[in-house]
């Protein structure tokens, strides 16, 4: 299992150094202490101990500084800072407690971000490219609708292309709803496939006929796979046509 990673932020650095400087220090105080067999003050590097008022007794962290190497008595060499007493010492110059406090926040953070996460949904059954491949051939070297399929599950999957080629947010008259279908196709019956576009709920209509609206939701994983093709194919075929254009004028030339 990868180990947990915790971003740091501090505000101010100026502060973050200042009380850097005053845990370290209290870190030093205490071996110090402890070699000549003084009871520490802090307790392992932690919070500075206090008296009965509430104040920090002498030789806390925030008042008293390094005792000096020449100071009288035997003296024990300062213990290096290990891992643990520095994340303390920074998440404290933050204003946590330990770095458990700080590593608690995180944890909690990540059970309510998924308390607040939406239920995925379920997982979309896999593409089935050669029904994708079928209702491809019913498309012309244009780009249209040629003919319409024999299979409900092809006409549904066409009919995707029918909707796309809809201006979104507009609402179309009746005439101009036709217009658009007409672009889209070559056998000459506008009227069936805006029949299809409403039964399914890809476009509304008003109960008069007059006013039509393109529905925005997101298409199946088959049919965002066809549309991606023929998007594709166009595009190809336009650029063999660019290139063709291009020959043209060298061979004039």
């Amino acid at each position: 299992m990868s180990r947990p990673r915790f971003p740091f932020i501090a505000k101010d650095v100026s502060a973050l150094a200042r009380s850097l400087q005053r845990e370290l220090a209290a870190c030093g105080m205490s071996s110090q202490l402890a070699g000549r067999g003084a009871r520490p003050t802090d307790d392992a590097c932690g919070s500075p101990a206090h008296d009965a008022t509430g104040s920090p007794t002498v030789g806390s962290a925030g008042d008293v500084a390094c005792v000096p190497a020449n100071a009288p008595g035997p003296v024990s060499p300062v213990s290096p800072v290990s891992h643990v007493q520095l994340l303390n010492m920074l998440v404290r110059a933050v204003g946590y407690r330990n770095f458990q406090h700080y590593r608690a926040q995180f944890a909690a953070q990540e059970r309510l971000e998924r308390l607040a996460a939406p239920q995925s949904a379920a997982t979309e059954e896999p593409v089935d490219l050669r029904r994708v491949e079928r209702a491809a051939r019913h498309f012309g070297p244009d780009g249209l609708l040629a003919r319409w399929p024999g299979k409900v599950s092809l006409q549904r999957l066409c009919l995707w292309w029918v909707w796309s080629r809809l201006p979104a947010g507009q609402v179309l008259t009746g005439t101009q709803m036709d217009d658009a279908l007409r672009a889209c196709h070559h056998f000459g019956d506008h009227a069936l496939l805006r029949r299809w576009l409403c039964d399914l709920g890809m476009a509304t209509r008003t109960p008069d006929g007059r006013q039509y609206r393109h529905v925005e939701q997101r298409p199946p994983q088959e049919a965002l796979a066809l549309l991606q093709h023929l998007r594709d194919r166009e595009r190809l075929a336009r650029q063999a046509g660019h290139t063709r254009q291009i020959g043209r004028g060298v061979t004039a030339a």
